[in-house]
């Protein structure tokens, strides 16, 4: 696949100071977790991205590293306000399901630093603010009360899960499936995914190795929510789900990856197929309490 573009499924991928590919886990870092938050922002928290979140993205991730020109990072900010809001929610890599849990960038700045780089307290202020206002819109709710204190808040829901699923995870369903090699070889008009993938590359590994996808999968939640997503749509109810969004986002070549090579989307596709019996036979043994040790920690 094109070198330029899986800044589709990517996180924040080599950059301009040093390589931006995610590395294992850590407490303060995350994701990369799908639209998975039902419909669309657009109303009050685009009006809060516009005039708060914008001009501190400029600042701190437009300088030369993230701008839409760059051709060796993922390009989630604008040039001008205008095209700034749809192009950084475009990217499901860097806002996540719009948690401080899941939104990667927020995670990588916060505690930081990040290529040197942190948010100030008012910078998190506004940047927490504006992901609030995106989870309510996109839940379909209209207001902002809080949740009662014994109810998980959205950014405390999707790290306890993203934590539970990595010990659900198992190595012999890897195998069985044939996952890695299923794929490494997904075609695209440019390749197959392995070409820039193989070793998780621009945050997305497509790797023809089923012990290694396994392990990175399961210890690195950036690569693994390439493939999985947490749903927090209903918080009475929030659950992880293939990211199957992600991808045929990608894959279509929707905004703002028109230049990312197109692939197959369909749920019938070979890898695409393997993704949903992988999710099958992790949310099963999610239902019956049969998973292991969670390898990321909350």
């Amino acid at each position: 696949m094109s070198i330029r573009y899986l800044l589709a499924a990517a996180l924040f991928a080599g950059g301009c100071v040093g390589d931006l590919t995610p590395v294992a886990d850590d407490d303060g870092d995350d994701d990369v977790t799908p639209d998975a938050g039902g419909g669309g922002g657009g109303g009050l928290a685009r009006q809060m991205f516009e005039s708060d979140v914008f001009p501190i993205l400029s600042a701190k991730c437009g300088a030369g590293c993230h701008l839409t020109t760059s051709a060796s990072s993922t390009p989630f900010v604008a040039a001008a306000v205008g095209t700034a809001y749809v192009t950084a929610t475009g990217f499901d890599s860097v806002v996540g399901n719009y948690t401080t849990t899941g939104a990667a960038m927020y995670t990588l700045l916060v505690p930081g630093p990040h290529q040197a780089r942190t948010f100030t307290a008012d910078e998190q202020m506004k940047v927490s603010a504006w992901l609030a206002q995106e989870v309510t819109e996109r839940s379909g709710g209209g207001g902002g009360e809080d949740p009662p204190p014994t109810e998980e808040t959205p950014a405390q829901a999707t790290a306890r899960l993203i934590s539970e699923w990595s010990g659900c995870l198992k190595l012999e369903d890897f195998t069985a499936l044939n996952f890695g090699p299923s794929w490494a070889n997904k075609g695209s008009n440019q390749g197959n995914c392995e070409q820039c993938h193989s070793t998780g590359a621009y945050g997305f590994k497509a790797a023809d190795d089923n012990t290694g996808m396994y392990e990175t999968l399961s210890t690195n939640k950036y690569y693994m929510m390439a493939y999985f997503a947490v749903d927090i749509s209903d918080l009475a109810n929030p659950k992880m789900v293939p990211n199957f969004t992600n991808f045929q986002r990608v894959g279509l070549r929707q905004v703002p990856h028109q230049e990312h090579p197109s692939f197959n989307t369909n749920l019938n596709d070979n890898a695409m197929q393997k993704l949903q019996q992988l999710y099958d036979l992790t949310m099963g043994y999610k239902t019956a309490g049969t998973c292991g040790t969670p390898r990321i920690p909350q």
